[in-house]
């Protein structure tokens, strides 16, 4: 239950990153280092994300339920 809460929180927290890059975007014009900041953060918490899922698969604390691996 643990797993899913943090994963829950993380992509909130890309979701965030997501949107501060598109704030960036549209209104900061004179330097674009807020944008790679954020993008940056954005594609890192991404990666965790994805490791995580893949340390929780290998240890068993994610199954898949895919039918056609049930057969």
């Amino acid at each position: 239950m643990w797993l899913k809460v943090i994963i829950v929180i993380l992509f909130f927290g890309v979701v965030f990153c997501l949107g501060r890059g598109l704030y960036f975007l549209l209104t900061d014009r004179s330097d674009s280092q807020k944008l790679v900041n954020s993008l940056t953060a954005r594609v890192s918490l991404t990666a965790l994300i994805l490791l995580i899922i893949v340390v929780a698969w290998l240890s068993g604390d994610v199954n898949s339920q895919a039918p056609w691996l049930h057969r």
